[in-house]
């Protein structure tokens, strides 16, 4: 069977079974079909439980190199983590079957997000292990249950698997133009509270404490270092550094009550770890800064935390990385030559950013071409199952070089 057919039979057989996030059951049925395919292939397969049972089972499937051929030498960084989830927002009953449109492409449920990503990944181990049967360093493969509603059950575990790779490739599609990503923006969600001193509005005399006008004060200073920091990294609107309060709630909903206590929502979002750590420095010292004192020198109380932490990853930056995108580019650029495929940042997260860690290796959209993800027109270039996966199977080769210290 040529490697456009094999591809096609795996991408059938993944979107005529369903696995829509809300149905378990059903996504633990299709992962079954990846785990089979991955055992054929000389893999070990793990499955790891979710804790709170919210969720089904993680796969994590490894083959090792030659590296780790030795028992004493065996070193978990030495292996190529790539990514990828069985799960989708649209069933087959909603999106319909595998099927071509009148402008040959693929549709189908789940299509582009994220089964043609598996059919890729799957085919471009095929192609590479039938010439290198011996490689030096492991694969490893990871799908996620349940990405469509974020893997929050994972994060730790992936922190886990980052620092024990050497390079971390996701499968989400392609970018629409063909781009692959080489920088997603990482995200600190802050929950802050601000807690004063309730009082009557007309008979207050000094004793009052006011949550509405310290947390005020915070945003203002907040929002000022907002534009240091844009102007210390400069980028593009959309990218680097941005800060914004997403929710503010508090007081008695009265005119006449001093507010005694204020809750603040705050989304950051930055490019680097350096930027986040700089980010993460100003924001505590705004948040920490007393504004307001009453006549006993009472200060006010706050508390905040860190209610959801999402690394960046950004590849490309240093010579080795970037001439690892640059032989990427290269290779699919052979196959698709007239795309205008580039190296781009993505806005959101994936399930690669929870790997990330300063001076890994990150990539994504290393998956199809395609479009119009959770609708029911979703759909795939047929020709960029194969596309893909040779250009992937012919740069591993390389990328194993680059990589090796």
């Amino acid at each position: 069977m040529n490697p456009q057919n094999r591809a096609e039979s795996f991408l059938k057989r993944l979107v005529e079974s369903p696995s829509p996030t809300t149905s378990q059951s059903q996504v633990r049925a299709t992962h079954a079909i990846l785990a089979e395919e991955l055992q054929t292939l000389g893999f070990s397969i793990q499955w790891i439980r979710d804790p709170s049972g919210k969720t089904d089972d993680l796969l994590v499937a490894e083959k090792p190199g030659q590296l780790q051929a030795d028992p004493a030498a065996i070193d978990d960084a030495r292996f190529i983590t790539l990514v990828s989830h069985v799960d989708t927002v649209l069933s087959p009953s909603d999106a319909g079957p595998l099927r071509v449109d009148k402008k040959g492409r693929l549709l189908g449920a789940g299509i582009i997000d994220n089964k043609g990503g598996l059919a890729v990944l799957l085919e471009s181990l095929k192609l590479f292990l039938a010439k290198h049967p011996k490689h030096d360093l492991g694969f490893r493969v990871v799908s996620s249950p349940d990405e469509e509603n974020g893997s929050t059950a994972w994060h730790p575990t992936y922190r886990e698997i980052g620092a024990r790779s050497i390079a971390v490739l996701g499968f989400e599609p392609a970018l629409e133009d063909g781009s692959i990503i080489t920088s997603r923006r990482g995200n600190r969600w802050y929950d802050i509270q601000f807690t004063g001193i309730e009082a009557h509005a007309g008979r207050c005399r000094g004793e009052e404490l006011n949550a509405a006008h310290e947390a005020s004060l915070v945003i203002a200073n907040l929002l000022a270092t907002r534009e240091e920091l844009k102007r210390r990294f400069p980028s593009p609107p959309g990218l680097g550094v941005s800060l914004h309060v997403g929710h503010i709630e508090g007081g008695r909903n009265r005119h006449n009550v001093v507010c005694g206590k204020v809750d603040v929502k705050l989304d950051t979002r930055f490019s680097t770890f350096d930027q986040r750590d700089r980010l993460h420095e100003m924001v505590v010292a705004q948040i920490e800064t007393q504004h307001q004192h009453n006549d006993k020198a009472q200060g006010l109380e706050r508390r905040w935390t860190i209610v959801d932490d999402c690394p960046p990853f950004f590849s490309g930056s240093d010579k080795t990385s970037a001439e690892i995108v640059e032989s990427l580019l290269n290779e699919i650029h052979v196959r698709e030559p007239d795309s205008r495929l580039q190296a781009a940042q993505a806005g959101g997260a994936g399930d690669v950013n929870h790997m990330s860690r300063p001076g890994l290796l990150v990539l994504d959209g290393l998956g199809p071409v395609g479009g119009l993800m959770h609708t029911v027109d979703e759909f795939l270039v047929r020709e960029s199952l194969t596309t893909r996966s040779q250009a992937l199977a012919s740069w591993y080769p390389t990328l194993m070089k680059l990589l090796m210290p």
